[in-house]
């Protein structure tokens, strides 16, 4: 393991919790934050658009962007549901037990080309920290819903399902399994069913998956949190390239250790925070030639921003309108 030799540029200030990052052709930058649900990037913090959350404990996580200009958060607190942001400082509820999605955690969530919603319920364990032992790691879920309708389970037994995507070709949905330490995919079917799960890479010391896009060469990268990783990894070979790092071997050694003896904490979790990616947790290919990369991270109040060696794919989202936020 090695640390940057020097931080890479950060792009916005001010952020808390910047953990789903959303890019559009026209340089339109969106972040989660813990106070505001969605902020765009570069804009001033007005205090009026701060969230009065409908749960003590509703921690934003994964965003996506509608056509209709709204944004989709993923709670993953304790109470869990899908939430709509309407405007500045505004959200209702988007999915909840009504809908038939239990009140656990949702890290995730993903609208892509076909209209449906895929859900990545991380675990169902109170407390949440159970997820990350061993014995009690693959609880994980998938859901899918059409507008209107309700959730539908189509695959369980995942090891804490973090980041979801169908691949460009619209034929898999590949999930990050962060402590069962591997990116999977599952067919899509129709009927909106899903296949076995297959094993595209088991990653070993140092990586734990949490966010995942495509590249424009059918290339998944993936970050990881603790070790500050950025990799590639070739679906079809499951060979992984790291090209981004900032930890050390010590620190690693010590999260190896407590993960190995089922010790593993929000301690441990938290070690990436000490470094200049602050816990990188997802990605957002952007610009002009979709090669400039925005990092998002548990712990950072900016965007640290890198330059690909290939392009990334254009997201479902890449040329949509205005949104409640500008």
């Amino acid at each position: 393991m090695s640390t940057l030799a020097s931080p890479l540029p950060v792009t916005g200030s001010n952020l808390n919790r910047p953990e789903s990052v959303i890019a559009l052709a026209d340089g339109r930058l969106y972040a989660g934050d813990k106070e505001f649900g969605v902020i765009r990037v570069g804009d001033r913090r007005d205090p009026a658009a701060r969230v009065d959350w409908p749960f003590e404990e509703f921690v934003p996580n994964g965003i996506a962007l509608l056509k209709d200009g709204t944004f989709l958060i993923a709670n993953v607190g304790p109470e869990g549901g899908a939430w709509r942001l309407t405007a500045p400082g505004k959200v209702e509820p988007f999915l909840g037990e009504g809908e038939g999605m239990p009140a656990t955690p949702l890290n995730y969530l993903y609208p892509d080309a076909q209209g449906r919603i895929w859900l990545s319920l991380c675990t169902s364990n109170k407390p949440r920290t159970l997820a990350f032992r061993s014995a009690t790691a693959y609880d994980g879920v998938i859901g899918v819903v059409r507008p209107g309708g309700r959730m539908q389970v189509v695959a369980t037994g995942l090891g804490f399902s973090n980041e979801v995507r169908v691949d460009p070709a619209g034929r898999w949905l590949y999930v990050n399994e962060t402590y069962a330490r591997r990116l999977s995919r599952l067919e899509i079917l129709p009927d909106d069913r899903l296949g076995p799960r297959e094993t595209v890479v088991e990653f070993g010391r140092g990586t734990w998956p949490d966010g995942l896009e495509f590249d424009a060469e059918g290339g998944v990268w993936v970050t990881s949190i603790i070790s500050n990783r950025l990799l590639r990894v070739d679906p079809e070979s499951g060979r992984s390239e790291v090209f981004l790092e900032d930890c050390d071997d010590d620190a690693i050694a010590h999260a190896e250790e407590a993960f190995t003896a089922d010790r593993f904490t929000w301690e441990e979790l938290g070690i990436g925070r000490n470094y200049s990616l602050r816990n990188v947790s997802s990605l957002a290919f952007a610009g002009p030639d979709l090669r400039t990369v925005y990092l998002g991270s548990l712990f950072h109040q900016g965007l640290s921003t890198w330059r690909a060696p290939v392009a990334g794919h254009a997201p479902e989202h890449w040329n949509y309108g205005p949104t409640v936020l500008d």
